[in-house]
C-alpha cells in the first residue's frame, strides 16, 4: 500500500479561536500513522480564517472517511471538508 495526501479546510467553532490550538487539538485526535504534513490559513469573512491541513494518511478504504471524522471530534472544529486527495510520489536523486 502507498501513501496519500489530503487536504482538507476547517472551519473552527467561533471566530478568534487561534489555529496553532486547533492543529494541536486535531493531531491530538488523528488516526493512527496519520502526519499533518503542512498547514495554511483561508480568510472566509468577518474575521473567521479556515485552517488548511495537508494531511498523509495510509492508502487503504475508507481512510479519508476516517481522517475526516476524526478531525471532527476536535471541540475547537465546526466543519470539515475534504479539498482534494493525491497519491504521495517518491523522489530518487
Amino acid at each position: 500500500m502507498g501513501l496519500l495526501i489530503a487536504r482538507l479546510k476547517v472551519l473552527p467553532q467561533e471566530v478568534g479561536i487561534e489555529l496553532p490550538k486547533m492543529v494541536t487539538s486535531i493531531e491530538r485526535n488523528l488516526p493512527s500513522g496519520a502526519v499533518i504534513k503542512k498547514t495554511g490559513e483561508e480568510p472566509i469573512a468577518f474575521g473567521l480564517v479556515a485552517l488548511l491541513l495537508d494531511v498523509q494518511i495510509e492508502e487503504k478504504e475508507g481512510s479519508t472517511d476516517e481522517l475526516e471524522e476524526s478531525v471532527k471530534k476536535s471541540d475547537l472544529v465546526s466543519e470539515v471538508q475534504v479539498l482534494a486527495v493525491s497519491k504521495l510520489s517518491t523522489r530518487i536523486g
